[in-house]
């Protein structure tokens, strides 16, 4: 059975994920993770005397029913100040299972519009979520292959990773290689142009060098004009 699950990912100034989960959770939301996130866009200054500008971004991650994504939206929306230039995006997309949230595992689902709600512009596949997961230290070469291809930008987060090419060890200790996930939302007109040069700058193909994927996204909001500004 499908659940009518989403998922909301938001990327905020850093210091404002608090004051955005508040008002969530009053809006329907149960709870949130935060991760805490470089950010490059398009109103954001890259460097200054010639030295790289860090832009830090907490990206919440906010897991709730569908009834109440339109409130959810609203509320994170408005206190992450999300309509401003500089100030973040966020999305949605859905979910085909959810676990450890017992009181919405038997919700059925729903996305049929319901009267009077109201529903962002954004129309399902509009925009595409491309993630790529590499080696710590080429996610600025991420950054600009898909920004040579269109995109507005992109957001970089710390984390670690080991693949079948990456078994290392230091005295009978396991090192995990440290990885950068970059998250860069496109129109879905400009994926394939970007993943294309995604995968050339970091040669994705190389065994060990990384890998990426795409999400389809249902509802983008924080968005103030019509091409992509991804902050």
């Amino acid at each position: 059975m499908n659940l009518n699950h989403k998922l909301m990912i938001a990327i905020v100034k850093r210091g404002y994920s608090r004051p955005v989960i508040t008002e969530a959770k009053k809006a329907g939301a149960d709870g949130a993770t935060i991760v805490y996130a470089e950010g490059v866009g398009r109103n954001e200054k890259p460097t200054f005397l010639g030295l790289p500008l860090t832009h830090e971004k907490d990206v919440i991650f906010i897991a709730f029913d569908g009834d109440n994504e339109a409130p959810i939206t609203e509320a994170v929306n408005r206190e992450g100040k999300l309509g401003k230039p500089g100030y973040g995006l966020g999305f949605t997309v859905h979910l085909s299972q959810l676990l450890g949230v017992p009181h919405l595992s038997h919700r059925a689902d729903d996305r049929r519009k319901k009267k009077g709600e109201k529903i962002m512009d954004n129309a399902l596949n509009e925009f595409q979520l491309i993630v790529t997961i590499v080696n710590t230290g080429d996610s600025q070469k991420v950054i600009k292959a898909a920004s040579d291809a269109g995109a507005e930008g992109g957001t970089i987060i710390n984390g670690r990773g080991t693949g079948v090419n990456e078994q290392q060890s230091f005295m009978n200790f396991t090192i995990d290689p440290e990885k950068d996930v970059i998250l860069t939302l496109v129109p879905a007109t400009y994926t394939a142009k970007v993943v294309s040069h995604i995968e050339r700058a970091v040669d994705l193909n190389a065994p060990g060098r990384g890998i990426a994927f795409l999400i389809d996204v249902e509802n983008v909001f924080g968005v103030n004009h019509s091409s992509l500004d991804f902050k």
